[in-house]
């Protein structure tokens, strides 16, 4: 099968949309998660490991001083996508003639492709760097793009370089993909990979793994305090706002509560737990906001006006959590079973 004057476009790509509003997720889980909410009302089932470690996005932001789109979440993984029946195949690193030659029969039965590719290559990625202010040592990173559809002279791109990141459709010229890959064929066409729909979701799967996280769930929540602490040293040593260690953690923090809030609807749990988890997110995402704007210099927040806003925010959690483990334990079944369905 070969590409045409046609655009062979899968069916679903007008319902890719953004699934993370906090824009948290590395690009690759959030194009996975925006794909597969398309195809199923179960999709929040796996966010059942979001509340993850603090202490894992600690290490991460402080410690190793890498930014939020970088941390490995512990949701959207291979394994829970397996569980809500889709398969993600890989054929690895290509060149741009088997890309080129795979993709339109991959299209025509209603699978996206996914690829790694320097960014800096693409001009609306440009752009939107430029608009945005990343330093220059991160503009040649590499990025995840998610092909919706192709003809023989322009692939059909999905990507959220808005500013409410949301995804929308663009298209690049094939002369765009073959004189990048000229430039620098090794780090293009990386981790060629596709979704395949196998089966409904696994719900005993999903109650069994839910249990196992929450039999290791154990946080303190210490890094509520640390953020704080360290609020007015970032705030003078940052060469950029996004990349500050408080920024990315609260974004990290805020973006996988959300997350979760939606998974606690798709449970047994009562609306005691809902409602808590609903708080947290609430407010992580207001000191989400808060915080990127003590960086950006806001004159009107203070470090100790933010501070007490992250105390609050720890006893928050530390509460959520109680009575998210208390019920837990108590409750026979925490998903629903196959004769219950699962609904949003």
């Amino acid at each position: 099968m070969a590409l045409t004057d046609r655009m062979i476009r899968i069916p679903d790509a007008d319902r890719i949309r953004t699934q993370d509003p906090n824009n948290h997720l590395h690009c690759r889980k959030s194009q996975l998660l925006a794909h597969v909410a398309g195809r199923t009302p179960h999709s929040d089932l796996l966010m059942y490991r979001a509340l993850g470690s603090t202490s894992a996005v600690y290490r991460h932001c402080y410690l190793r001083g890498r930014d939020r789109w970088a941390f490995e979440a512990p949701y959207v993984t291979e394994d829970d996508l397996r569980l809500l029946g889709f398969d993600l195949l890989s054929a690895g690193t290509v060149d741009v003639d088997r890309f080129a030659a795979g993709l339109p029969e991959l299209l025509a039965a209603g699978r996206p492709v996914l690829f790694y590719a320097p960014r800096h290559h693409f001009p609306h990625w440009v752009e939107f760097m430029e608009r945005v202010g990343t330093v220059a040592e991160e503009r040649r990173l590499l990025h995840s793009f998610l092909v919706g559809g192709a003809s023989g002279s322009e692939v059909l791109l999905l990507d959220n370089t808005t500013d409410d990141h949301e995804y929308v459709p663009l298209t690049v010229g094939w002369d765009v993909l073959r004189e990048g890959y000229a430039r620098e064929p090794e780090r293009w066409f990386v981790d060629c990979s596709t979704v395949v729909p196998r089966s409904g979701p696994d719900l005993d799967g999903f109650e069994s793994a839910y249990r196992a996280f929450l039999a290791r769930f154990r946080d303190g929540f210490r890094i509520y305090d640390l953020i704080g602490e360290n609020l007015a040293a970032e705030r003078a040593a940052a060469d950029a706002v996004y990349r500050a260690p408080g920024v990315n953690s609260i974004a990290l923090l805020a973006g996988s509560r959300t997350l979760f809030g939606r998974f606690l609807a798709l449970t047994r749990h009562g609306g005691q737990v809902r409602a808590a988890y609903a708080d947290v997110a609430q407010l992580a995402t207001a000191l989400s906001d808060r915080i990127n704007a003590f960086h950006a210099g806001a004159p009107a927040l203070t470090a100790d006006r933010i501070r007490g806003d992250l105390a609050e925010l720890r006893r928050r959690e530390q509460r959520a959590a109680a009575l998210l483990t208390e019920e837990a334990a108590r409750l026979p079944r925490l998903l629903p079973d196959g004769g219950d369905g699962a609904h949003r």
